[in-house]
């Protein structure tokens, strides 16, 4: 924008009145009516209050009430609450390097005095009488005393009144709406000991009306809607902190970030580094593009967190941030793993022993299944493809082919056209009994009173993955030469990508050498993809690792994922019983079997009360 002024004109510099100053700060501090609640609800819990009532109309343009029973204000105090920079919650520079209140900045309580219409009422414990004080775009209009209850009452109307290009850029009321229930929910889940309760146009939209909820009920009533609706909880110390909350399984995952509460020291912040390392550690379980839900608090030293980064305080900076997310990251892997892939899919598991909705160490997890399945001797992370199928009778393999492993030792044939010849010396699961084939598609087993539904592309992909990840690491891949080597043109970034991925590519049984400047010349395959055109099926297994690498998969799982899902048994092809039966001891040997790798259920279960509820017999 090109200035009027001109080179020979007398630029005066003045300080800006003071009335200007706190409707440039309402700019950084008030985005939104939600941005009001939140500063008005962490004065309420500065101040030491145990309950919150909060009300709005009009998704906060018309009114945002706050009511709390804290400490209240001295009656001489009101009228300096609304100055610039006046705070009772530091003092000096030290008290600004180690937080522990919400608020610190001063600025609050001005900046929507400035734009908005506000009655506050307050009194202290030891005041006669409370204070009312009226503002309207930032003028004082009446300050008296009034008759009132200990705490404080804040009451903002008409907010943005005279600013009316902030009003205009608003959203619609069903969006505003929206972010002031999401804040609301903040709030009460970062101070479970205060009892909360938020209404909207009149209609209460929750309350816990007394502290007698722990934080799993208080989360699972605000996000699930049923307060005794199981949660995956965890409590795990680190060095100068703390992790703890409770997430969703899998299975009650949603399509976006919005159910996932992120608290440093109590605070509701924004962080795509926590968020990270959060969904991260779900891992394969969780469908790509979906979220858990639930509130993760990180209670750490205040000295290692600087809360001074923006007016809203939303956003933190954390010293070692990339330490604790790998801490978080490994926490919530831990949990989820024991929680439900550490236990197996057979009905004689015990639900104490299923870690939904209990807080215990990873070590007591694992202690419990132990002691429920002492046959299980040992959970390992990693099955090596020889481990999991044992040696091939020759009579049982129906094509001979050339096979080769890579560090040179030989394999039996470990094709997915020949489950039959992978069946294991010990005996079917206990109480499993396979039941027959649906839609070519569905395996179907009974034990007791219960049906068991298996998806059998996913079973074996899971099956195929976890092996994968065992011979990339360790080595030991099974290859088929080809008759006549294959030369593959690829495009410049999907050249690029081979080169990044090649060792990987060759751990898991490929054989491909470049042949010019983007040519690939690819002379055997991994045995689970020989039914496959070689050509096409290294385009495809680039083209899903390249999209794994998009939403955040490391090279090593992307291979092994991708391999797992191209190689897995596809809908339509036949097993018999013995080919179903192996399927599933393989499924048992696994990790996780809770889900395959791009999250979706492997195994569904119906019990005979459900089927009779359904017939109307009960």
């Amino acid at each position: 924008m090109k200035s009027d002024i001109k080179k020979s004109e007398k630029r005066w510099i003045k300080p800006l009145p003071e009335r200007l100053i706190n409707k440039i700060a309402a700019g950084e501090v008030i985005e939104r009516p939600a941005a009001v609640m939140k500063e008005l609800v962490e004065n309420s819990l500065d101040a030491g209050s145990d309950r919150i009532e909060i009300a709005v109309e009009k998704a906060g343009m018309k009114l945002i009430s706050i009511t709390d029973n804290g400490c209240g204000i001295e009656p001489e105090q009101i009228e300096i609450a609304f100055s610039r920079h006046a705070t009772s919650k530091i003092r000096d520079f030290d008290d600004l390097e180690a937080l522990r209140s919400y608020g610190f900045r001063g600025e609050a309580l001005p900046s929507i005095g400035a734009i908005s219409r506000t009655r506050m009422v307050s009194r202290s414990a030891d005041a006669d009488s409370g204070r009312e004080i009226v503002i309207e775009g930032g003028v004082v209009q009446s300050v008296k005393a009034v008759a009132a209850p200990v705490g404080t009452k804040v009451e903002v109307a008409d907010l943005f009144f005279n600013t009316p290009a902030r009003r205009k850029f608003l959203k619609s009321e069903v969006t505003e709406a929206r972010h002031l229930t999401r804040t609301a929910t903040a709030m009460a889940l970062s101070s479970e000991q205060a009892a909360f309760s938020y209404s909207s146009n009149g209609r209460k939209l929750f309350g816990f009306e007394d502290c007698s909820d722990n934080l799993e009920k208080r989360t699972a009533a605000l996000l699930l809607g049923d307060r005794n609706h199981p949660l995956t909880g965890f409590d795990e110390n680190f060095e100068d902190g703390r992790f703890r909350g409770y997430l969703t399984r899998p299975d009650k995952c949603r399509q976006n970030r919005y159910g996932l509460y992120l608290f440093v020291n109590g605070r509701y912040i924004q962080s795509m580094t926590l968020m990270h390392a959060i969904i991260a550690g779900y891992g394969e379980m969780l469908p790509r593009g979906s979220y858990p839900a639930g509130a993760v608090f990180v209670d750490i030293d205040p000295h290692r967190v600087d809360v001074n980064v923006h007016p809203t305080k939303a956003e933190v900076r954390l010293s070692e941030e990339r330490k604790i997310h790998d801490l978080l990251y490994q926490v919530v892997k831990r949990v989820f793993r024991l929680s439900m892939g550490g236990t197996p899919i057979v009905p004689e598991a015990r639900p104490e022993d299923s870690g939904v909705g209990q807080t215990r160490t990873v070590s007591e997890s694992l202690r419990r299944i132990r002691e429920a399945y002492p046959e299980r001797t040992e959970i390992s992370p990693r099955v090596t493809l020889d481990k999991l199928y044992g040696e091939v009778p020759k009579q049982a393999v129906h094509e001979q082919v050339p096979r080769r492993a890579a560090n040179g030792k030989e394999f039996g044939f470990l094709g997915s056209a020949s489950i039959e010849a992978t069946m294991l010396e010990d005996d079917i699961v206990p109480g499993m009994v396979y039941m027959g084939q649906f839609a070519g598609l569905y395996l179907l087993f009974k034990s007791g009173e219960e049906l068991y539904i298996i998806d059998q592309h996913a079973a074996h992909e899971r099956v195929l993955y976890e092996a994968n990840q065992g011979i990339i690491e360790q080595g030991g891949a099974v290859s088929q030469s080809l008759l006549f080597p294959i030369n593959i043109d690829l495009p410049a970034d999907r050249y690029d990508l081979f080169e990044e991925a090649s060792d990987v590519l060759k751990s898991v049984g490929f054989e491909a050498e470049p042949f010019g400047a983007r040519t690939v010349m690819l002379s055997a395959v991994p045995t689970v993809l020989t039914r496959k055109s070689p050509e096409k099926m290294f385009h495809e297994i680039l083209s899903d690792v390249e999209d794994l690498r998009k939403g955040g998969y490391e090279i090593k799982k992307a291979v092994a994922q991708s391999v797992a899902c191209r190689g897995a048994i596809m809908a339509g092809d036949r097993m018999s019983e013995a080919e179903a039966t192996a399927l599933i001891k393989g499924l048992m040997k696994t990790e996780t079997r809770y889900c395959c790798p791009h999250g979706r259920p492997i195994v569904f279960k119906i019990s005979r009360d459900e089927l009779d509820r359904k017939f109307g017999r009960k």
